[in-house]
């Protein structure tokens, strides 16, 4: 009982039309989005770079072909576009921003 009212019954109706409503589907989320790279984990120190003298020093704690996941000490603010660096992996590519989880930012290398 939420605030001291019984709660309205469903029809049949209602019900089953609710039930015949298809769910979204694999094949639906799988057209939005290719199929996911092969991530290995790493410990790698890394630089964000961009104009005008934009730098973040970060971690990078997987990589795959298309991209990297980066946790970085505090909360950053990234362009859309700018260069990964990482001597330790041997990259120094151009990368776009994809999303942001707190200190970890999702980004994807650009051919």
């Amino acid at each position: 009982m939420a605030f001291g009212k019984k709660p309205t019954p469903i029809s049949k109706e209602r019900l089953s039309a609710a039930l015949r409503t298809p769910a979204p589907s694999q094949e639906m989320q799988s057209a939005r989005r290719g199929p996911r790279a092969n991530r290995e984990s790493t410990w790698a120190t890394c630089v964000l770079v961009w104009e005008p003298k934009g730098r973040e020093e970060g971690i990078c704690i997987d990589i795959s072909a298309t991209g990297a996941r980066v946790r970085f000490r505090n909360k950053v603010f990234l362009p859309p576009q700018f260069h990964f660096v990482s001597s330790k992996l041997g990259i120094n590519s151009p990368a776009e921003f994809v999303r942001q989880d707190g200190h970890d930012v999702a980004i994807r290398f650009i051919d």
